[in-house]
């Protein structure tokens, strides 16, 4: 019985909780938060809507998104992955990421080149919209 219950949880985790990207560099000790749990990065890792990548001061951490984006975040960064769609077949897009302090490096992907005003990148003070392929921000 216990078995037939642990498939059904990993089944269905496997459908509710879709991969929206993966992490491909994790130096120091970055972090992910999702829903209550902080939960150590490492490469090969996948990341969801919602969740909230933490650097610590030694720490970074670099992703590519489903699209084809690339994240870099720095040292003591703080991002919150609000919404990810790319749903090219249905026509579906939505790339929305709230930076609260720190570095980040973004190129962009497939969202921001067929959707562009799917994109935003939000900062405590404004949005940034994204209409070329590469930009650096620091908040301080």
């Amino acid at each position: 019985m216990k078995k037939i219950f642990f498939t059904f949880f990993i089944f269905a985790n496997f459908l509710f909780a879709q991969g929206i990207a993966i992490v491909k560099i994790a130096k120091g000790n970055p972090v992910v938060k999702r829903d209550d749990k902080i939960i150590n990065l490492k490469v090969g890792d996948e990341l969801l809507n919602n969740d909230i990548l933490i650097t610590d001061a030694n720490s970074k951490v670099g992703v590519i998104f489903d699209d084809g984006s690339s994240l870099t975040l720095g040292e003591s960064s703080y991002l919150n992955i609000e919404e990810f769609k790319f749903k090219p077949i249905e026509e579906i897009y939505k790339f929305s990421l709230k930076l609260d302090k720190g570095k980040a490096m973004f190129e962009s992907g497939k969202v921001s080149e067929i959707s562009p005003e799917s994109f935003e990148f939000k900062i405590p003070d404004g949005i940034i919209g994204i209409r070329g392929t590469k930009f650096i921000i620091e908040l301080k």
